[in-house]
């Protein structure tokens, strides 16, 4: 039965060897944060309002963080540009076979004095099949989804250096 438990503990301990690291549930230790709208500087009018609820809803499941209208230690700052949808395989009687939603987010994430602490920008296109009843609406919703977990991933990195330096 011991022979059993030792390769999934190797495998553990490999995995842990390789530099991979979880973000801690306790990081940002309840600290209030501000998560104003998303900014659409799109011609995609209401996209903004599922990428703010995709990004609220990933820093409370993934962080220790209490959501705030205002007066948060920390602003995430959030902007779509690029946004765009793409007829990958046309139809011949119109519409699409297959199409593309494309969409960009910058985000910074600043302190209550106005620093900068962390930015970056997410890209992503991800192809519909319109024939399996998926369309752009539904692919954007996947790719607000994905931004939103790796924002919240990168702010807890953030957090979790910071929280470190505070404390050597």
């Amino acid at each position: 039965m011991a022979r059993h438990l030792i390769a999934p503990l190797l495998a553990l301990g490999a995995l842990s060897s390789c530099g991979y690291q979880l973000v801690r549930p306790d990081v940002g230790g309840h600290r209030p944060i501000e998560v104003p709208t998303t900014v659409n500087k799109s011609t995609w009018y209401g996209l903004e309002v599922g990428m703010s609820s995709a990004l609220r809803a990933d820093l409370q499941r993934q962080l220790d963080l209490r959501l705030v209208e205002h007066g948060g230690e920390f602003v995430l700052e959030t902007e779509m540009i690029d946004v765009g949808r793409r007829a990958r395989v046309p139809l011949r009687s119109g519409g699409a076979a297959v199409g593309t939603a494309e969409l960009r987010l910058d985000w910074r994430l600043m302190a209550r004095d106005g620093s900068e602490l962390s930015a970056g920008n997410i890209r992503r296109s991800l192809e519909f099949l319109t024939a399996l009843d998926e369309d752009v609406d539904s692919a954007f919703l996947q790719i607000q989804a994905e931004m939103a977990e790796e924002v919240a991933l990168e702010v807890g990195a953030t957090l979790a250096a910071l929280a470190a330096t505070d404390h050597p």
